[in-house]
């Protein structure tokens, strides 16, 4: 039997699943369940290279000018994340992420892409 469910009124299926030590509910957006299936061992290298990438992306974070502080080491244990969700289409699977702190030091979260091996910031989020 399947944890994979429908949310209506996000049009996305929906599957609880355990990131930086917090269990969260990932969003899919694609257009059946057997997609979902048929994707997994993509789907889960991806999650996992999220799962193990907060270093990295609180460095990019610093780098980029998205966060005020200076230790990529110390922000990754304050980093946040939101809004999980996968995209699949015919040609690849990206994640998709908010994060960001509520220390007083980011503006906002900020919306984080994994195409491949590669994060990729993308801005502000909404």
């Amino acid at each position: 039997m399947s944890n994979i469910s429908y949310n209506q009124r996000e049009e996305a299926y929906e599957l609880p699943y355990k990131l930086w030590d917090e269990m969260m509910t990932v969003r899919f957006y694609t257009d059946s369940e057997e997609t979902i299936i048929a994707n997994l061992s993509d789907i889960a290298k991806k999650l996992a290279r999220l799962d193990g990438g907060r270093n990295t992306i609180a460095a990019m974070l610093i780098d980029d000018g998205f966060y005020e502080g200076g230790n990529a080491e110390a922000l990754a244990k304050l980093l946040k994340l939101r809004n999980v969700y996968v995209d699949i289409d015919e040609d690849e699977t990206v994640v998709c992420f908010e994060t960001g702190t509520d220390d007083g030091y980011m503006e906002n979260y900020v919306h984080v892409e994994l195409f491949g091996e590669l994060f990729e910031i993308s801005g502000w989020a909404e």
